[in-house]
């Protein structure tokens, strides 16, 4: 297996993680938590919070590395472009992620240090708005890296 295989499946499963995630908040969570009271809505931000600032940013850093080195070395499929693309929008998806996660971090550690739920709500739908940007940008770059991906592999000389 070639470098650039290895790192079109690590890539191509690690956005998969992220996009996954990114959809079910959308879907799923979002809309049952706004179901329940602050109290409960605080207890469960601040905990998926804490997990996610431990496991998302290691999963997207070795998505990101994927990508990078995919630009670098050799091709063996058509329509190389595809790989500029995935990788412009992941680094974009980086901002989005960072400038929308770095304010609503010091609010939860900030409500979570004084022990209070005032304002858990404007916290959980600045999250949920940030999904509705960053969700279609991770979901451009996944579709060029698979579109790359399956190209036909081209005939060396």
């Amino acid at each position: 297996m070639t470098l650039e295989t290895v790192a079109l499946i690590g890539v191509l499963t690690l956005l998969t993680l992220n996009l996954g995630a990114d959809v079910f908040w959308l879907v799923v969570v979002s809309p049952a938590l706004q179901q329940i009271d602050d109290q409960s809505l605080f207890t469960i931000v601040s905990n998926i919070y804490t997990q996610a600032l431990i496991l998302m940013p290691a999963i997207f850093l070795i998505a990101l590395v994927c990508a990078i080195l995919l630009n670098f070395v050799p091709k063996s499929r058509s329509e190389p472009y595809l790989l500029k693309i995935g990788l412009a929008t992941l680094i974009a998806y980086a901002l989005i992620v960072g400038l929308g996660t770095f304010p609503i971090s010091n609010s939860v550690l900030s409500l979570d240090q004084l022990e209070s739920v005032k304002g858990i709500r404007q916290v959980q739908e600045r999250l949920d708005m940030i999904l509705w940007f960053r969700f279609p940008v991770i979901l451009v770059s996944y579709w060029s890296f698979m579109h790359y991906a399956l190209n036909p592999k081209v005939q060396s000389n």
